[in-house]
């Protein structure tokens, strides 16, 4: 490796040593060399990035030598070149990296931009304190670029690692001023967070460990950065399902979940997001233009928690239950309880020949229902969570009730009630009146009308409106069998 002198006893340049450094690399088949040389060069020497081709016939220290030395042995091993550098820039941070945590990467930088650019829009709009969790901190990365770019906000960092949260805090601890306003806490994702947040998070982020325990890691990565903040179960989506089911009421009324993601989960964590009842979900691309995060909004007209326990006990129970949905009340029962299927069609004095439409979460318990082709698929990516009504092929042989061998399903609009039946499971959803008699617009008032019982009622009143658009796609081709909100034209897939 590069010694002090040169058998000549003449000091090292610049340019020598840098070329030592480079030679030893090549040798070791470093893939980034010319990179991993130069900033090694830098680091030993303290020379400024901008100087460097300046400098080159320039005298380096003995101290230098040894210093760029001990870093290109580690280079050479595998070792990050973050990690031999000791810190990382990430936005406008430079921040201490080493083994205890993930290198800050650049896809991330891009999660926490579209984090900043959310509070920025909410500063605008009030100028109140905003909260904000970052779950699963690893170096602090996340959690104090915020603090450094938003200045009313307040950040409370987690992480399940005592070493990454060492590493934070020595991170935090050149913060300056900003720090003030950051908390770290130690514990399993929402276990860490104090009670008093609950409810009240402006914006929950997370980057979680992702990477399925089957996918084939660079030696550099794998041999290297810690494999818990890496690798999780369920192919890589437990950690992501975790928090994407638990974290919807930690978020105020509009707050927001941005979850960082691998770019085949995307779509996948999408349609779960939807099912527990989110609005305004949306997948962000990286600089790269790969899939690289989720985010969504916690609606602002959620129902009281208490009313979405009272229904889901009820009709686990095989009883019925109304509430308000997208147009008129709907009468609810378990899709699967067959005997309170009846009993709606009962309450209704509906003949047991006409088919009741299934209300389902999201596409996953719709694909559980029914056979959905291509063009339904692409039918539901464009209008579902909203007014249309797919009749696919029953699974499973024909409705035990009705004997057809279609049915029709649909996801709702309404956040609260898509996540009522991703707990309970697909419920019938007729409108809650007396078979051909008008459905009056409030919950209370439509459940009083109906021949039998009520177990539960979610308060509220139906914006009413046209019911749904229904499309028949057991053909070739999709047709209209009920014209609604969604004209014809629209329809058409080549559109």
């Amino acid at each position: 490796m590069a010694k002090p002198e040169i058998e000549s006893g003449e000091v090292l340049t610049f340019s020598q040593l840098h070329n030592e450094v480079l030679d030893q690399l090549l040798h070791a088949d470093i893939s980034d060399a010319e990179i991993s040389a130069r900033r090694i060069v830098e680091e030993a020497t303290g020379i400024e990035p901008h100087l460097f081709n300046v400098e080159q016939e320039q005298l380096v220290t003995e101290g230098a030598v040894i210093r760029a030395d001990a870093m290109t042995v580690r280079r050479a091993r595998g070792e990050p070149l973050q990690y031999v550098l000791g810190h990382w820039a990430f936005r406008y941070l430079d921040l201490a990296v080493d083994s205890r945590a993930l290198i800050p990467r650049p896809e991330t930088e891009v999660v926490a931009g579209f984090v900043v650019d959310l509070l920025r829009s909410s500063s605008q709009n009030n100028g109140r304190k905003l909260i904000v969790s970052d779950m699963g901190t690893g170096s602090g990365a996340i959690a104090l670029s915020i603090a450094h770019e938003v200045p009313n906000a307040e950040i409370h960092a987690s992480d399940v690692s005592r070493e990454a949260l060492a590493l934070a805090r020595s991170n935090l601890a050149g913060l300056g001023r900003s720090a003030t306003r950051v908390q770290l806490y130690e514990g399993d994702w929402f276990d860490a967070l104090p009670d008093d947040l609950f409810g009240t998070l402006d914006v929950l982020v997370s980057n979680p460990p992702y990477v399925s325990p089957h996918y084939e890691l660079p030696s550099e990565v794998a041999n290297w950065e810690p494999s818990n903040a890496l690798i999780a179960g369920s192919a890589g989506f437990a950690n992501l399902e975790h928090i994407a089911r638990a974290s919807r009421q930690w978020l105020c009324p509009g707050g927001w979940l941005v979850l960082e993601c691998g770019s085949d989960q995307a779509v996948r964590l999408h349609n779960l997001l939807v099912a527990r009842g989110y609005t305004e979900v949306i997948i962000k691309s990286d600089l790269a233009g790969n899939d690289r995060a989720v985010m969504a909004r916690r609606p602002l007209d959620d129902v009281e928690p208490r009313h979405l326990s009272a229904a889901s006990a009820a009709l686990r129970r095989g009883n019925l239950v109304v509430a308000p949905t997208d147009t008129l009340p709907g009468l609810l029962a378990r899709y699967v309880d067959a005997e309170a299927v009846k009993a709606s069609y009962s309450a209704k004095q509906r003949p047991h020949s006409e088919p009741m439409p299934v209300l389902v979460s999201g596409v996953h318990q719709a694909d559980e229902l029914v056979e959905l082709d291509a063009n339904s698929r692409q039918l539901i990516g464009r209008y579902w969570p909203g007014a249309l009504t797919i009749v696919a092929r029953r699974r499973g042989g024909v409705d035990p009730v009705h004997g057809g061998a279609t049915l029709g399903v649909r996801c709702p609009e309404p956040g609260w009630l898509r996540l009522l039946i991703d707990d309970v499971g697909p419920v019938t959803g007729s409108s809650a009146n007396l078979h051909g008699i008008e459905t009056l617009n409030s919950a209370q008032d439509a459940a009083a009308e109906l021949s039998s019982n009520v177990d539960y009622v979610i308060p509220g009143r139906s914006p009413g409106g046209t019911a749904s658009t229904v499309v028949d796609v057991t053909g070739d081709t999709p047709r209209v069998l009920r014209s609604g909100p969604i004209g014809e034209i629209e329809l058409d897939l080549g559109a």
